[in-house]
């Protein structure tokens, strides 16, 4: 059902943008922006429906993380948007690469399913590695220091300092259970 929201919100998106002459050039930019933000007030709004902790002390819960994500998401999205408002941004090129846009969703929806197995950390690590590759990052210093990065400090933020406990998957939960 969230699917059939989204794409009328995208379409509502896409009528209120096709007046505005300046903004005909960054159609795709702007529906890509409407998609993440759209998802982001998604998660926002679940949030409402996690447990709250029973005690006052406890400084987060289960919806701090979407919460936070989505305050993110509101001056991102802006600051985004403003350099297509001002004609700086780079247009949309004529035609759009499909098969990427298709391999981009196939390896999202496979990392989400992977979760289950082998983790969040090595899911995503693998998840950005194959990103990068898909967007013609060849450099080897980036495509390790990346993922390294992003898995060390998704432990220290989430895991550590937010006390989130993100998924190991079943292959290594006797190890790390």
């Amino acid at each position: 059902m969230q699917l059939v929201f989204l794409i009328v919100a995208l379409a509502v998106v896409w009528v209120l943008i096709r007046p505005f002459k300046r903004l005909r050039p960054y159609t795709g930019q702007v529906l890509v922006l409407a998609g993440v933000f759209w998802i982001g007030l998604l998660f926002f709004i679940v949030s409402y429906s996690f447990p709250t902790p029973r005690f006052a002390a406890v400084a987060t819960s289960a919806a701090t993380i979407p919460r936070f994500w989505f305050y993110v998401l509101i001056p991102v999205t802006i600051l985004a948007l403003i350099p297509m408002l001002k004609g700086e941004e780079v247009p949309d090129p004529k035609w759009g690469s499909l098969w990427r846009v298709a391999i981009v969703f196939g390896v999202l929806v496979a990392s989400l399913f992977a979760f289950r197995y082998i983790g969040y950390y090595l899911s995503s690590a693998i998840f950005l590695v194959v990103m990068m590759w898909v967007l013609e990052s060849r450099n080897r210093i980036e495509l390790i220091a990346v993922p390294v990065g992003w898995v060390i400090f998704s432990h220290f933020f989430f895991a550590r300092l937010l006390y989130v406990r993100l998924p190991i998957g079943t292959l290594f939960a006797g190890l790390f259970g």
